[in-house]
Formats: structure tokens, sequence, C-alpha cells
């Protein structure tokens, strides 16, 4: 008989790793992984959320994370929320305060009104005073000559009959860097009027008197200092047939005909049944007195 072999001797336990230090896993070969593992983790997590759903279970794994586009609509409403919090808040202060402004004009109107309408009685009773004191002091004849005076002064309103006139500068774009109309051809047409018979004138609203001046600033036109606009109405009151047959023979006719074709300016002249006119500015009244004493003559 062969003796008994004898067994090989145990190997000792590996040696345990001291205490504190990391537990390390031995790595598998590569081989053995790619048996072991033939999915990626996370198609082989997808794939068992798969199989739960359609065994009506709950999915393995983490909860699904919230999608970025659910997220970005949450912010975007919280953001609209908020902007339209302080639009709603500002539109109901700036209504407030709209609504005040508008009922602090209310009360100013309705102050000025009230101080018109006593004006307004107090000039009618004054009206009347006067009236009454001239009818005692027995003026008739004097106030007579005052509204004489001041009719031929063109101090008061008129209205009957006459010719309107309307100018205009022409068109923009017509080659015309200056004013075609001066204040010269103006003159020129008031003056014509005159002459064909006008009792009473007015250009822009602005009553001529006897000292009137027309007056050119740039290509703005002054009538007694004060601006007229164009179009400009010519409003001139008295016969107006008579007045249409001789203005239309004056030379302001001829030149603003030949101004409208070879420049387009606008010149039109009509004869009107019911023309208005308004008063005239008063001038300033002037006095002058003798003196006491004769100057000395000097030199």
């Amino acid at each position: 008989m062969s003796p008994p072999q004898s067994s090989p001797p145990a190997s000792p336990p590996p040696a345990s790793p001291p205490a504190g230090s990391p537990t390390r896993n031995p790595i598998a070969p590569l081989l053995e992984s790619l048996n072991r593992d033939h999915l990626d983790p996370g198609y082989a997590e997808a794939a068992a959320r798969k199989r739960a759903a359609a065994a009506g279970g709950p999915a393995p794994g983490p909860g699904r994370r919230p999608s970025r586009r659910l997220v970005l609509v949450v912010v975007g409403c919280v953001v609209a929320g908020g902007v339209l919090g302080v639009a709603a808040s500002r539109t109901e202060s700036n209504q407030t305060r709209a609504e005040n402004t508008r009922m602090a004009l209310r009360e100013d109107i309705d102050r000025a009104q009230e101080r018109q309408s006593a004006m307004e009685s107090a000039a009618t009773d004054l009206a009347e005073q006067l009236r009454a004191s001239q009818a005692a002091a027995g003026a008739a004849g004097p106030v007579a000559e005052v509204t004489r005076l001041e009719n031929q002064g063109q101090l008061t309103p008129v209205t009957g009959p006459g010719l309107r006139l309307v100018l205009n500068q022409p068109p923009a774009g017509q080659g015309q860097t200056n004013a075609v109309i001066l204040d010269r051809d103006l003159q020129l047409l008031v003056n014509d009027l005159w002459a064909a018979g006008a009792e009473a004138i007015s250009i822009g609203g602005v009553r001529l008197n006897t000292r009137s001046a027309i007056r050119q600033a740039g290509g703005a036109i002054l009538v007694d200092n004060r601006p007229v606009f164009w179009p400009l109405t010519v409003e001139a009151i008295g016969n107006s047939s008579a007045m249409q047959v001789k203005f239309i023979s004056s030379p302001s006719s001829g030149r603003f005909s030949s101004f409208a074709q070879l420049y387009g300016i606008e010149f039109d002249v009509s004869a009107q049944t019911d023309l208005r006119l308004p008063g005239g500015t008063a001038p300033e009244q002037r006095l002058a007195q003798p003196l006491s004493t004769p100057p000395t003559p000097t030199g």
C-alpha cells in the first residue's frame, strides 16, 4: 500500500485591513464584466421601468425628474404674474391721480364760470348806469359823435355784403425756397380794395384801420404786429358787384393771377352776401397840452 498523501496546508486567511483604511473591492476582469453586464445600467433601468409599467406596478429606480420645459413654464408663470400685479397696481394708482386731477380741473372751471357770470352781470349793470347817466346829462349829441368817429376809425364790428379773397402760398415741393406772396403784395391788394369801394377790410380776422401796418417777419405775415396764418382770408365789405368789377381790373388782381399761373399759389375771389368783420383795436390815446411857459431857445 502506498502511504497516504498528505493534504496541502491550508492557506492562511487574508489579512484584515487595518482599521480606518477604505475597503477596496477587487476589480473584475474585463471579459467577466462584459459577460455579466450585457447592457448599460441606464438601458437596464429603462427596460425595468417599461416592464413595470406594462405590469401595472410602480417603476423601479429613482423618481423621474421634472422636465426642463415644465420648469421654464412654471418660472414664466411666476414672472408674468409678478409683472401683471405691478402693472395693475400702477394702473390703479394712475387712475386715482387722473381722477383727482379731473375733479380739481372741474372745480377750477366751475369757479371760473361763476366769476365770469358775476363779471358779466356787473358789466350789464354798469352799462345800464352809464346809459342812465348819459340820458340824465343830455349827452345824446356827444355820444352820437363818438359813435360816428368810432365807425370812421374802424373800431366797431360791421356786417354786410362784400368780397372774400382766399390766398395761400404754393404747395411744398414745387421748387420754391422762399415765400411767393410778400407783405408788399398784400399792401397793394388792400389799397386796390379801398380804391374799388371797400368800406371795411379784415386780413386773417384782424380789422384794418387808418393806422394799420402789414409787415413780414421771415415767412410770417404780421398785421398790426399780430401774426396771421396761411391760407389767408381777406374780407372787404361794400357793394360786391361794383367792387368785383373794379378789383378784377386792378394791378394787384393781375399780379396775383400771374402768381397763380407761374408759381401755383391759391387766389380765389368770391362775392358774399353776409360778411361779419370784427372791430379794430383802439389806438393809444394821446393828449397834447400847451406849455405854461414857452421854451427858451438855446444856442
